[in-house]
């Protein structure tokens, strides 16, 4: 295994690394009073890991195999950095919408009389 850096693999970096950064990966999700903050700054800093891993597999990496032969594994390591790409991503967005939901609705059903069906106030009106 060993790393060419050569200036369009970096370039193909750098727009990998970008648009993570433009789809929010690169900011800690706020945990609300529900989530510990702590728990979720590590899951964060894992799936910036597996995003930057990803990244780093799918651009700068070779493989040359075979004493007599060379044959590469780029494809194999391309293939791995856009699962591990995509799964960081999928992972920040579960994180992400999970550690930031709004709190449940806390209501109270009130019957309004020959009304078709009860309604749903909030409780503080009640």
């Amino acid at each position: 295994m060993e790393f060419n850096f050569e200036w369009r693999r970096l370039l193909l970096l750098a727009v990998l690394l970008g648009g993570f950064a433009i789809l929010g990966g690169f900011s800690a999700p706020q945990a609300d009073e529900e989530h510990s903050p702590a728990r979720a700054r590590k899951a964060w800093f894992y799936c910036v890991l597996l995003f930057k891993t990803g990244a780093a597999c799918a651009s700068v990496m070779d493989h040359y195999t075979g004493t007599m032969s060379h044959s590469n594994l780029r494809p194999a390591y391309v293939l791995l950095g856009g699962l591990l790409m995509g799964t960081g991503l999928l992972w920040m967005k579960i994180l992400k919408d999970e550690v930031a939901k709004p709190p449940p609705f806390a209501g109270v059903i009130v019957y309004q009389g020959p009304c078709s069906k009860p309604q749903a106030v909030p409780s503080h009106l009640a």
